[in-house]
């Protein structure tokens, strides 16, 4: 499963824009989407506007700033604690649960 990134988007960030005109993420894409077909692998894309970071993976709840004490969501929050069941989560760790559940 890979997320849809709108890449255009990514490039207005003025703090990553230039090592994301580097990564050339739509090759990248295109290159795995062919050897997942070349070798039987099914290539899913999860829908951009999914909150794969935002939802918690224990109980589901999707952040919500007015109660969080992180407050408004950014690229800046690494890690974050669900106000409703209390779990200590990794962004990044608990993007690829939510997107590993995603398929199923």
């Amino acid at each position: 499963v890979v997320e849809d990134l709108s890449i255009s988007n990514l490039l207005k960030n003025k703090k990553l824009s230039k090592a994301f005109s580097f990564q050339k993420l739509n090759f990248f894409f295109q290159c795995l989407s062919y050897k997942c077909e070349k070798y039987g692998i099914a290539y899913v894309k999860a829908d951009k506007w999914f909150a794969s970071s935002k939802i918690c993976s224990c109980c589901g709840v999707k952040y919500d700033h007015s109660v969080q004490p992180e407050g408004q969501w950014s690229l800046k929050i690494h890690e974050w604690r669900c106000a409703s069941c209390n779990s200590y989560h990794d962004r990044d760790v608990n993007a690829s649960i939510n997107l590993s559940r995603w398929v199923k």
